[in-house]
């Protein structure tokens, strides 16, 4: 659907530079701009790139006033822009409500309005499912499951029973929420399973990826809170407690009882021992490893994680070790050869006559 450069401006709540009529038939990123095509640069670099292309139009920052003869809107945040652009050619489907033939409900579940429940999909009994909410097809709600206003259940997810989910959470495909915790007690010579009795509350806003596992709680709740971002092929053990805001990056893995802090930052493949607390709005790097507690504020990387800055100087170390291997050796030959002529010396001194 195209639109007028105007008309997105207006939307944006942006400041329109050129020719408002531009007909605008898409959006895409700086390097696959085509055009009749809106794009964004959010610092020189990139609006000087975006200047190479055939681009209908730029979204910019608030300091550019002059595109030298081309179009664009300028906007405080032009990544947020760009996001709200893409919403506005791209809308959300709207749920329009009903259940497929084949799902399966069982006793004493609530629907909403506009509730749509998909193929074969299983219900569980008492269960509550929010105005707008879209079950994909293929998933799987326990007893006693749930689930707010405008959520989306992603196909063949899996929420095992008493899950509590806010509005406006998207679980995506393949992800199982509420499944055990990992906990066994070794008792003569084998492990015992130590029930899981608890359950999974995800808040308002969340978005957790796919093939994502959040465990529930041994006792009391595994806590997801409001506006957290999880990626996909992601582990959440039992008892953890995860802030508001947080971001987690693709193959982050949390042991039992850890504490996020609001508006932590968890890099790609970071992972986390058990019973450790991460402050608020601390970072952890990509593959590292968290041994121990971090303060609010801290940034951290390595293995173990250890302060941003700290690793980095330990990292620039390595690259002079050979050199420094290098002298080490020169300096042990030249101390075997200072050795050696002590040696010639005391042993000469000793075969001189007495008195000599």
């Amino acid at each position: 659907m195209e639109q007028t450069l105007e008309a997105i401006a207006r939307h944006l709540n942006g400041r329109l530079i050129g020719d408002g009529t531009t007909r605008i038939r898409g959006i895409n990123n700086l390097d696959d701009v085509q055009e009749g095509e809106l794009t964004f640069a959010d610092d020189a670099q990139h609006l000087a790139q975006a200047m190479a292309t055939s681009a209908a139009a730029v979204i910019v920052s608030a300091g550019v006033t002059d595109l030298g003869g081309r179009s664009g809107i300028c906007v405080q945040h032009p990544k947020l822009a760009f996001a709200l652009a893409l919403d506005l050619f791209y809308p959300s489907a709207v749920s329009v409500g009903g259940v497929h033939p084949s799902a399966v409900l069982w006793e004493r579940v609530r629907l909403g309005e506009a509730v749509s429940i998909r193929a074969h999909a299983v219900i569980g009994s008492d269960v509550r499912i929010g105005r707008g909410t879209t079950i994909e097809s293929g998933v799987h709600l326990g007893d006693g499951v749930t689930i707010g206003e405008g959520c989306l259940i992603g196909p063949n997810a899996v929420l095992y029973r008493a899950t509590h989910v806010g509005d406006r959470v998207r679980i995506h495909g393949g992800s199982v929420i509420g499944g055990d915790g990992f906990g066994y007690v070794f008792h003569e010579g084998r492990h015992v399973k130590v029930p899981q009795v608890g359950n999974v509350i995800i808040e308002d806003d969340v978005e957790i990826g796919c093939n994502v596992c959040v465990d529930r709680a041994t006792v009391g709740s595994t806590i997801i809170r409001q506006g957290t971002k999880i990626d996909n092929l992601v582990q959440i053990a039992h008892n953890d407690r995860i802030g508001r805001h947080v971001i987690m990056t693709g193959q982050v893995g949390l042991s039992g009882s850890v504490t996020i802090g609001n508006y932590a930052a968890l890099g790609g493949k970071a992972g986390v021992v058990d019973h450790v607390t991460i402050g608020d709005r601390a970072q952890v790097g990509a593959a590292s490893v968290v041994t121990k507690s971090i303060a609010p504020g801290e940034i951290v990387w390595g293995y173990p994680a250890r302060s941003l800055r700290s690793t980095k100087r330990a990292m620039a170390s390595l690259g002079r070790l050979p050199a420094l291997f290098k002298r080490v050796v020169e300096l042990v030959a030249w101390m075997r050869r200072i050795e050696g002529r002590l040696d010639r010396v005391e042993h000469a001194q000793n075969r001189s006559p007495a008195g000599e």
